[in-house]
């Protein structure tokens, strides 16, 4: 509710804008020994603990970014004479399946996965990772959850595999942003 009323907003000023896209963040995939700013908080793969609770499917295609990588196109794009109305990057695309994949090829163990259906997760239901005890510290189940839930529904029903016609890859090709296994291998290979 409150991103419409900003768009809205943004569309009758007079200054020049424009809204970034960048899908999920891979950083919650290669904390803690990938950099990153972001709480360390599993998002339906728990890498640490060789778990996943998959939303759906686990066959939808989902746009992950490291933050670094959206920190270094937002710079370049402040330096471009033109912004769209829209902005997109594209770290890497891929399924939430795969991303398991990866990191029980990279880790070398096999991963209890568990999928949570889109009618458990419209009942606000999810299966709980072993991480988020610790996590519900800082962020009470409830809380979590009525992040993650939604997230979930929305991954499953492919709004976090996107499309653009045009993406901010295109515009700075120099930028070569991060992989899903580039982030898992930094975070979880063998040493």
């Amino acid at each position: 509710m409150a991103k419409k009323a900003a768009l809205e907003t943004l569309k009758t000023a007079s200054l020049e804008w424009t809204i970034v896209y960048n899908g999920f963040f891979l950083d919650y995939f290669g904390t803690p020994e990938v950099k990153s700013y972001m709480d360390d908080v599993a998002f339906f793969i728990d890498v640490a603990n060789d778990a996943a609770s998959i939303p759906g499917s686990g066959e939808v295609p989902v746009v992950f970014t490291h933050t670094f990588d959206v920190a270094r196109f937002v710079a370049a794009l402040l330096e471009h004479p033109n912004w769209r109305p829209e902005s997109y990057i594209i770290g890497d695309k891929i399924t939430f399946n795969d991303l398991v994949r990866l990191a029980e090829e990279i880790k070398g163990n096999v991963f209890t996965v568990v999928y949570d259906s889109v009618e458990d997760l419209k009942a606000n239901k999810m299966t709980e990772l072993p991480s988020h005890h610790e996590v519900y510290k800082f962020y009470p189940k409830e809380i979590l959850h009525s992040f993650l839930v939604p997230f979930g529904l929305e991954c499953e029903r492919g709004q976090a595999n996107l499309n653009p016609i045009h993406t901010l890859n295109d515009d700075f090709p120099d930028i070569k942003p991060a992989s899903a296994r580039e982030i898992l291998e930094r975070g979880w290979g063998k040493k």
